[in-house]
């Protein structure tokens, strides 16, 4: 997170930062920092043994209780009354939305802006910049254009007669004006030019299609609108995954959620419901009620001899009314195991409805309960460090290299190549950090087709 720290500031400096080489070392400094960052992740996973695998990481994850004495101890009779906070884990996984969508966005705008202006206009500007119209006296190489879309207009060659300033001789400029009407000798065209040194030229255009460049600015004001309405979009998607993901109904608070049932553990599955599938852990009630506890969580990551365990499940109960909106979305839940680690995913509603027939106030049933054990979260995302590949460390590079050259006057194809190139391997580096967890199931998966070729 340290990195996507580092590149927070690269996006605001693009956008409203003025001066371009202060601007340029500010964003090179920040973007070094990122890659200081990918290096840093190399050496501590050198330092810690190398890198583990994700289900490694999770196995160890239910180990904790041999250390707060809890594996093997006498089943509690009713779940504990506080369950560990899942702040942590929802900040972090907020902090990667956040960071993955500033990222991508500030890779875009880098893509569509301008590092520094031309120089023939940066000498104008040095000069003391003004804008102005100057009449044409010759033209050449009159083009029209006609886009399927938008308006129509005129491109030129002319040579203007340049205003001077007091005690100067008037100038001729060659300038490459896009007009509305055929330029033609006699007429006048918006230019920009330095009326104490008129020997610097002209550069076509007016105050719209040229003021941001000459305040400093690298991009048009619409297009920076466009970039921080994307950011805001990203945003706020990131908020819908976090909610989707892990229910913001006790996201705030300690208790957890409402009802409890206790059952046994059955293992790992696969919840189908409406022609999607889901990971999922299997909890049998008394009354053998199946509940599927949604969780990424596969085979390889959870012990065998968990299976059989009896575990508390709590969750909350959504809504019942059919026509509820919400009614559709899935529970926050949490399990705890009689060995102390807590586990926090969703139910589906069906599942919660059917299981609050059995299940009863959590905060009754955890009144009876007098274990002092200590709970800990079972959340091995939060040693990411240790299980992100050599190829994500070395895409994370390429994309900073890509970002950096983006900050140097790279114009045309090659800069929106650089920039293309950059949101591939962004996107790509999401990918294989996303996939990292449900690895063993698209490697089963893609056995299976491989298996059975249509």
């Amino acid at each position: 997170m340290l990195g996507f720290a580092t590149l927070a500031p690269v996006l605001p400096l693009w956008l409203f930062c003025t001066d371009p080489a202060p601007r340029r070392a500010a964003v090179l400094l920040a973007l070094g920092c990122a890659l200081a960052c990918v290096g840093g992740i190399a050496v501590h996973q050198r330092a810690s043994g190398g890198r583990q695998s994700y289900a490694a990481i999770a196995l160890a994850e239910f180990s904790g209780a041999a250390e707060s004495g809890g594996r093997g101890a006498t089943a509690a009779d009713g779940p504990p009354g506080q369950l560990p906070s899942s702040r942590s884990m929802k900040a972090r996984s907020f902090g990667w939305y956040v960071g993955t969508c500033t990222a991508l966005v500030t890779l875009l705008a880098l893509a569509m802006g301008t590092p520094q202006r031309p120089e023939p206009m940066q000498r104008i500007v040095d000069a003391g910049a003004e804008f102005t119209h100057a009449q044409v006296e010759k033209v050449s190489d009159v083009q029209f254009h006609n886009p399927s879309r938008g308006r129509s207009s005129y491109t030129s060659t002319a040579v203007v007669r340049l205003v001077p300033g007091a005690g100067e001789e008037s100038v001729t400029a060659t300038v490459h004006p896009r007009t509305d009407d055929r330029p033609r000798p006699g007429t006048k065209v918006p230019v920009l030019h330095a009326p104490s040194h008129p020997e610097l030229g002209a550069v076509a255009g007016d105050e719209d299609s040229l003021g941001w460049a000459v305040r400093g600015f690298t991009m048009r004001t619409a297009q920076r609108w466009f970039v921080g309405i994307s950011w805001a979009a990203g945003i706020a998607l990131s908020v819908v995954g976090i909610s989707w993901n892990y229910g913001l109904r006790y996201s705030s608070g300690r208790r957890g959620p409402a009802m409890a049932v206790q059952g046994t553990f059955q293992g790992p599955g696969v919840f189908r419901r409406g022609g999607n599938s889901q990971s999922c852990l299997k909890v049998v009630t008394a009354s053998s009620r199946t509940a599927h506890f949604l969780v990424p969580v596969t085979e390889d990551h959870v012990p065998e001899s968990l299976i059989g365990q009896k575990m508390w499940l709590r969750f909350d109960v959504p809504p019942s009314a059919g026509n509820s909106p919400s009614s559709e979305n899935p529970a926050p839940a949490a399990l705890v195991s009689d060995d102390g680690w807590v586990m926090y995913g969703m139910l589906h509603p069906d599942d919660a409805q059917m299981m609050a027939a059995e299940g009863n106030s959590a905060e009754k049933t955890s009144a009876r309960n007098s274990d002092p054990r200590t709970l800990w979260l079972w959340d091995p995302r939060s040693a990411w460090p240790l299980y992100v590949s050599r190829t994500v460390l070395l895409l994370a590079a390429a994309f900073t290299a890509c970002a950096a050259l983006l900050t140097f006057d790279v114009t045309g194809a090659w800069r929106w190549t650089i920039g293309i190139s950059g949101v591939v391997t962004g996107l790509t580096l999401c990918i294989l950090v996303t996939a990292e967890p449900h690895r063993s199931r698209i490697r089963a998966a893609v056995s299976e087709g491989g298996g059975n070729p249509a």
